[in-house]
């Protein structure tokens, strides 16, 4: 993974608040690094994140008079539930996708869908039209790609045949998941590997007509939510992959801790002294290649449905593939 100085990180955040987060880190480094801090304040106006852009901006000045700031930058994981879904599974596909894998530029995997999808037929897609229901499709929505593509036509076909030819391993883990759901259960708890224990009620919707004497036997309906099992359901993924999202920010911040830096997590936004960030990237890629050598999904399904359930991975040797992985944060 490629080290880069405090000042070298303020000026890749002045990329990407821009908005070039999605280049190399060379070519964001290439564009704001040659440009003065007129020259860019210049140009705020026209940036992505304009307050943002001016407070990094203001920080490369205040550093290159050496005057300290407090200044503190953030890293987001580029789709974090694909990711940890690649290290449940093993899949290298997946990995790739999703800038697990280093392919020597930063892979963007919602434009990759909409690219492939383009390319195979005589609509264009845009990856604002994929994004949708390529994030949903992962945690059981099945509704989202029909609005989009419609009910039973070659668009939503094309749809299923793209991502499961550039996400294998996020969809069998997905179905793996699902397929655990117990359809007597009051609710689905398992166990993280920090000790953490997620517990999901399972709660059922109802709908209950109400009717008023008083009010000349007025009715309206009063929607509540109740705990009891359902046969169906489909929250299993979206629930197991996030309790996975919260152990991943615990780990963030307790290596952190350890290290002795302050660390500030948005979701899977992570927020540090720019001379800290090296050690955020390689915190945040140590945790996923943990759990690709893990076998947590197996352990959290067994808890849920069957004890001597057997989780097959694709492939064992994705840890060691992820080690020079260098856009896992962006």
């Amino acid at each position: 993974m490629q080290q880069f100085t405090g000042t070298e990180y303020i000026n890749i955040d002045i990329a990407n608040q821009y908005g070039f987060d999605k280049l190399t880190w060379s070519k964001r480094l290439e564009w704001s690094s040659t440009q003065s801090c007129i020259d860019l304040y210049e140009q705020s106006d026209d940036a992505k994140e304009p307050v943002l852009f001016r407070k990094a901006v203001r920080a490369r000045m205040s550093a290159e008079s050496k005057i300290p700031t407090g200044f503190i930058m953030g890293l987001d994981a580029t789709a974090s539930g694909l990711q940890i879904m690649a290290c449940l599974s093993g899949c290298e596909a997946t990995a790739a996708a999703v800038n697990l894998i280093n392919s020597g530029t930063r892979e963007d995997v919602y434009q990759a869908v909409a690219d492939i999808m383009s390319n195979a037929s005589e609509e264009e897609y845009s990856k604002e039209i994929v994004k949708p229901p390529v994030m949903t499709t992962f945690y059981g929505s099945k509704n989202q790609p029909k609005q989009v593509f419609g009910v039973d036509t070659p668009a939503l076909e094309l749809f299923y045949e793209v991502i499961g030819y550039l996400l294998p391993g996020a969809l069998e883990c997905m179905e793996d998941m699902q397929g655990c759901w117990d359809p007597e259960a009051y609710r689905h708890s398992w166990t993280l590997p920090d000790g953490h224990r997620a517990v999901v009620p399972v709660m059922q919707r109802v709908d209950k007509k109400i009717e008023i004497d008083e009010l000349d036997h007025a009715t309206f309906t009063h929607r509540m939510y109740i705990n009891e099992p359902s046969p169906t359901g489909l929250s299993l993924a979206a629930n197991i992959v996030h309790s996975i999202d919260g152990y991943v920010v615990r780990e963030q911040i307790r290596k952190a801790h350890i290290a002795g830096f302050a660390l500030l997590s948005i979701h899977d936004s992570f927020w540090a002294s720019p001379n800290y960030m090296n050690q955020v990237r390689q915190n945040y890629l140590d945790t996923l290649i943990e759990i690709a050598q893990s076998n947590l999904l197996q352990d959290i399904l067994r808890e849920i449905c069957e004890p001597n359930l057997i989780h097959k991975k694709m492939s064992h040797t994705l840890p060691e593939q992820m080690i020079s992985a260098e856009y896992a944060l962006s």
